[in-house]
């Protein structure tokens, strides 16, 4: 088959896979943190930010302006469908400009059927905006490195501009970039004059990350490095839908990519210093940075692509008949299988499957006019939880913050029919379980439902399994 052909294929299955389900699951915290923030003004976009969030404003003001085209599930995450979709033929392009258009091929593919950039081409996140943004940032600097004409001077500028008010890991783009120049002696005036042309514009938001920093600073992960660093590089080919602890999966897989890395070793060093140099640096600084604390894998994720890279030199030699070509695709299915199917055992973070529009719409059906709403999420003005998003009866809600919201519960729920407790076993499971202990105590129930079985995944470390609901919804009345 002619490679054009191909490549149309793999464009042609990545978009299917993108727009499967696009709209089927209820909207993600962080997502509600996204489309909140953008619901605001853009100084406030930039101020609330500024002491609140890790991100920079660019991807909040997309959604600002996008959110006048409609706020359900599938519009809301078209944008970022689009540029997952976009990193396709990105990587086309940039396999092809590394070295030919069989490793483009193959790169596009890896992109295609990646279960990570699937799945953040599916929720209102900036993590393939990001992803594509880096793709054509190396794509121009290796035309720039080639002496190409001078437009992708200016397109290397406005990329990597773009991509620090994206993500502020986008440093890291820069970063492999000036390495790369220094290794190759090539570190001349218009490469130090086009890095300061992008500090000077990168300069309004940078005097706001300190903030940011002492925002991240409290979020550490008590997980041993050299496991988060596995753990990263097992997310970038497989996501987060193949639990990390399923080795009938995972050590077939793992075997297969280590019996490859000799091919990849050998057409690696067989390039020119250029490609050479600017693959090896792209491959490793990257995964320095899962040392910071605040680093999840989905911050790394547009630089999976350099792996996928790498990879695809490993198979590039290998002919479309021979079965070890296909057995590195395939390995990517039982993820996407898992992911499609919303396999709760096999997510690693569940509450990306909490069917909240179902919850609420089914409470509007069983509430009666004057009936109460008690709740553990938060409730804020600015940002929304779930049951502000999805809630659209005209009951009265009531978040249950601490032990004295719940000593003056009886007070409220005087002459009331009855009363609804939807307790956030994620964000606040010691309250939540005090909630229910009292309620349950207190009063008489008559309605339970239960949603996304979860298993504690770290405290397998401890050598121990645990498990918890993470949305549980009640109905009580006064004891007769």
């Amino acid at each position: 088959m002619n490679k054009k052909k191909i490549f149309y294929l793999i464009l042609f299955v990545g978009i299917f896979l993108r727009i499967l389900n696009l709209g089927k699951h209820s909207f993600w915290c962080d997502e509600l943190l996204a489309i909140s923030i953008g619901k605001h003004s853009i100084k406030w976009i930039i101020d609330y930010i500024t002491f609140n969030d890790a991100h920079p404003p660019l991807f909040y003001i997309l959604i600002h302006f996008w959110l006048k085209f409609g706020e359900n599930e599938f519009i809301l995450r078209v944008p970022s469908m689009i540029f997952g979709i976009l990193c396709i033929p990105a990587g086309y392009f940039l396999g092809g400009k590394f070295k030919n258009e069989k490793t483009g091929i193959l790169l596009s593919l890896f992109i295609a059927l990646s279960p990570a950039l699937i799945l953040w081409s599916q929720l209102v996140k900036s993590y393939t905006f990001f992803t594509f943004l880096t793709i054509f940032s190396f794509y121009a600097f290796l035309n720039v490195i080639e002496g190409k004409d001078k437009k992708w001077f200016v397109i290397f500028v406005i990329l990597n501009t773009l991509i620090l008010y994206t993500h502020n890991l986008g440093f890291i783009v820069i970063l492999i970039q000036i390495f790369t120049l220094v290794a190759l002696k090539k570190l001349n005036l218009k490469f130090f004059y086009s890095f300061l042309v992008i500090f000077l514009f990168y300069i309004p938001w940078l005097v706001r990350i300190p903030y940011q920093i002492i925002f991240t600073l409290g979020v550490r992960r008590p997980i041993p490095l050299f496991l988060r660093l596995l753990y990263t590089l097992s997310y970038f080919f497989l996501g987060e839908t193949v639990n990390p602890f399923n080795f009938k999966i995972l050590i077939p897989i793992v075997i297969i990519y280590i019996i490859l890395l000799p091919e990849c070793f050998r057409n690696l060093f067989s390039f020119d210093k250029e490609k050479k140099y600017f693959l090896i640096i792209s491959l490793i600084l990257p995964l320095f940075f899962v040392s910071f604390p605040s680093t999840v894998p989905q911050n790394l994720i547009p630089f999976s692509i350099f792996w996928f890279l790498f990879y695809g030199l490993g198979i590039e030699k290998l002919s479309y008949k021979n079965p070890s070509f296909y057995f590195v695709f395939l390995s990517l299915f039982p993820s996407l299988i898992f992911y499609y199917t919303d396999n709760t055992s096999q997510y690693q973070d569940t509450s990306k499957l909490i069917p909240f529009k179902e919850i609420y719409h089914k409470i509007e059906k069983l509430e009666k006019e004057g009936d109460l709403i008690f709740t553990t999420e938060r409730i804020s003005e600015d940002i929304f939880s779930s049951i502000q998003w999805y809630y659209k009866g005209k009951n009265r809600v009531i978040e249950i913050k601490s032990e004295d919201d719940l000593s003056k519960l009886f007070t409220v729920t005087k002459n009331k029919r009855q009363f609804f407790l939807i307790l956030d076993f994620i964000n606040r499971p010691e309250i939540s379980e005090k909630a229910k202990k009292i309620f349950e105590k207190s009063f008489e129930k008559i309605f339970e439902e239960k949603y996304v079985y979860n298993e504690k995944l770290i405290s397998r470390l401890k050598g121990r399994k645990e498990y918890y609901w993470l949305i549980e919804v009640y109905i009580f009345k006064e004891k007769t």
